[in-house]
This record gives structure tokens, sequence and C-alpha cells, in this order.
């Protein structure tokens, strides 16, 4: 069976900053999606080594990547971490695809917010994503359910 690395949150694990989960299971796709996978839940933040809940974090830079949390602490560290923590479990457990948080500074494929903390979204990828990506695990965020199915069922 194919093995679904899945965001901790989407899941339905309380692991958000916030200390709330997102979880996916009342989705009638989700629940086709799960029929056909094996889900490997995962928080990249909470394994990188922060806490729940915790202060939000936003991307300050790209390149290199510089995260601070609303009080200008520095979370990088933590971020790279939880990013090359999921790494290592895609790769010891051959898993080529994810389901992970949009606009999240760890796990988004689409937007994250600019690092400003005024709400305000940039395309740009989160670090865990961005590492999943270039290492050619194939990244779908919840917005994308219909074509992690289509995928799916080639």
């Amino acid at each position: 069976m194919t093995k679904l690395l899945i965001s901790g949150c989407l899941f339905g694990d309380d692991v958000r900053y916030d200390g709330k989960n997102s979880s996916l299971h009342k989705d009638e796709l989700f629940n086709k999606i799960k029929q056909k996978v094996e889900l490997i839940p995962f928080c990249p933040e909470v394994e990188g080594g922060l806490p729940t809940p915790r202060p939000a974090s936003e991307i300050q830079s790209t390149n290199p990547y510089i995260l601070k949390n609303i009080y200008g602490e520095d979370t990088t560290k933590y971020f790279l971490k939880g990013a090359q923590k999921t790494l290592e479990l895609c790769l010891q457990n051959d898993i080529k695809i994810a389901l992970l948080k949009s606009k999240s500074p760890s796990c988004s494929n689409d937007t994250s917010y600019n690092g400003k903390f005024n709400k305000t979204l940039l395309k740009q990828f989160g670090v865990t994503a961005e590492l999943l990506i270039k290492n050619n695990v194939l990244v779908f965020n919840e917005n994308e359910l219909e074509q992690l199915l289509i995928y799916l069922n080639k």
C-alpha cells in the first residue's frame, strides 16, 4: 500500500501552534484517500523541538531561511531540524507523496505568511515542503485533495 506522509494537524493531532488541529477526517475526499494509502502522521515543528502550543512563527527570509516568532525570537533551527527529520522519515520509509498544511511556515507548498505578522501571504514554500520537493517527494495540501485522489487513482 502506498504510504502518505500527512501533517499531524491534518491527521487530527493537536500540534498546531495554537494547540489545535486542522483535522480532515470529516472531509469526503479525504476519506476516499484514506482507503488508498497508509497514513504516516508527522509534525515537523514538534519533531524539530517546538512545544505545543507555541508562539506563531513566520518566514523572514528564504535564502537563507530565517524564521522568527511573534516575539522576535529566532526559531530557524527548529524548522530546519524538523524538515530534516521529515526528509529522513520519507527516505527511510520510501514515502514519495505528502499531504501537508497550506500556509504553514513548515509545510506549505503554496503560500505562507510574509514574516511581518500582518496576515499577508506570499507565494513561497514552507521549509519542510521545499526540502521534500527538492528530494522528489510530491507535496499536496488540504486544498488539493481532488488532485491527490486523481494522482492516487492513476
